[in-house]
């Protein structure tokens, strides 16, 4: 065999490598971004859980600006607070939310304005609140939503 013979063998071998890392790197795309298929029996649909506002008081939020709900989230002007509600009727650390088996729980903490649930004033014991409530925390009206 010739030099020239064996460099085109080399190319071509090179050439096939190549070939086969491609189909290997499609095929491994394609099995990536084709879409689960979804059981409809015996599974309900996990709800995404949300407060609205519906009135903004002196916060400066948008009526409408939606706060996901996850886990147990403090309320308040506290700037690590998960729902940050930035009036002065609303206490640094105002009430606290938190999933409870299927439903949500709102806890006051001891504010200075109170935490109601349509209208009602609630206590550090807390209440569960269910889909639609009017939450309100000073002059801050928020409701709960969910998909």
């Amino acid at each position: 065999m010739t030099g020239a013979t064996e460099l085109l063998l080399l190319r071509l071998g090179l050439i096939a490598v190549i070939f086969v890392f491609i189909a290997v790197v499609s095929l491994s795309l394609r099995g990536s971004f084709a879409m689960p298929l979804r059981s409809t029996q015996g599974s309900a649909r996990p709800r995404n859980w949300r407060m609205v506002v519906v009135g903004p008081g002196e916060s400066g939020l948008a009526r409408g600006a939606e706060f996901a709900l996850a886990g147990n989230m403090l309320i308040g002007r506290d700037g690590r607070a998960g729902i940050i509600l930035p009036d002065a009727s609303v206490s640094t650390r105002h009430a606290t939310v938190e999933r409870a088996g299927g439903a949500w729980r709102l806890a006051d903490l001891g504010s200075t304005n109170g935490t109601f649930v349509d209208g009602r004033r609630i206590g550090e014991r807390g209440v569960t609140v269910r889909r639609g409530a009017k939450l309100t925390f000073g002059n801050v009206v928020l409701q709960l939503e969910s998909d």
